[in-house]
């Protein structure tokens, strides 16, 4: 059987999905596979594997799935999209295929799309970067035929990241996102442009960023500590109401109320100077 243009209808804007998330979401009914290119223009044996604020673009991806089944396919840049997804078929009643080099995908967008292919009973769903099936339907294709493409919908969510400079971009875009979910929930960031926080970090509310700081890892800033300038915090926590200045802090656990001094550095908790 060939899928011909007929058959698809390409995904249209967000605003026409009204009501949308008000369902319950039909995620539970969806297989997912990422597909893994290298892109040899990142310079690396293994672009997908590429970190940004601590997450692979792969485990950007996979964020967006939440609890969907996830499997990983390593491919060629040229690979046929239906040759490298027929192995991996499942028996869900749709399945997603999205790509490791997409990292601004988000949830939110995921749901939408499989609302979509839904309230409209389609067989294939073909996307900015991507495509849904019925997996019925597609175990049975032999070709895809089209020469559209949906570029009205999710710009952002499948920026590609095929050079460095979409590299740099992605970047910059997680970053503001990482930042943007903290001040939300109270968190005061004195400086958006010199804070750099990876995505496993956690700051309660009432904590004070100050400019110059980079905080990784799967860090925990308690409530109403504050972050003066000039550190670097990985793998740590810092204790409710505690004042770290201008330190280095790695896999130490600061108590409740401490007051770190300017220049310190410590590391398994013991100070090194």
């Amino acid at each position: 059987m060939e899928i011909r243009t007929s058959d698809i209808e390409l995904f249209g804007s967000v605003e026409s999905l009204i009501e949308s998330l008000k369902r319950d979401p039909i995620d539970n009914d969806v297989d997912v596979i990422v597909l893994k290119i290298n892109n040899p223009a990142l310079f690396c044996e293994k672009s997908y594997d590429l970190e940004i604020l601590g997450k692979s673009l792969t485990n950007w991806v996979k964020l967006a799935f939440d609890q969907c089944p996830i499997t990983e396919v390593v491919c060629d840049m040229s690979a046929d999209i239906i040759s490298s997804i027929k192995p991996h078929l499942k028996n869900k009643k749709y399945t997603a295929v999205f790509y490791a080099d997409t990292p601004l995908l988000q949830r939110r967008t995921f749901l939408n799309i499989l609302d979509w292919v839904q309230t409209k009973k389609m067989n294939v769903c073909k996307l900015e970067r991507g495509w849904v099936f019925v997996t019925d339907f597609i175990k049975n294709a032999e070709k895809i035929f089209t020469t559209t493409e949906a570029h009205d919908f999710g710009k952002e969510d499948f920026l590609t990241v095929f050079n460095l400079s979409n590299f740099e971009l992605a970047g910059q875009i997680l970053k503001d996102r990482i930042i943007n979910f903290h001040q939300q929930n109270g968190v005061q960031i004195l400086d958006r442009k010199t804070t750099f926080i990876d995505a496993d970090v956690s700051i309660e509310k009432n904590a004070v960023i100050y400019p110059n700081n980079i905080i990784s890892g799967s860090t925990i800033i308690e409530e109403g500590a504050k972050i003066e300038s000039f550190c670097t915090i990985k793998n740590s926590r810092i204790g409710k109401n505690s004042v770290v200045s201008s330190s280095y802090i790695e896999k130490s656990d600061i108590k409740e109320n401490s007051k770190i001094a300017p220049f310190s550095c410590i590391i398994n908790g013991n100070k090194k100077r």
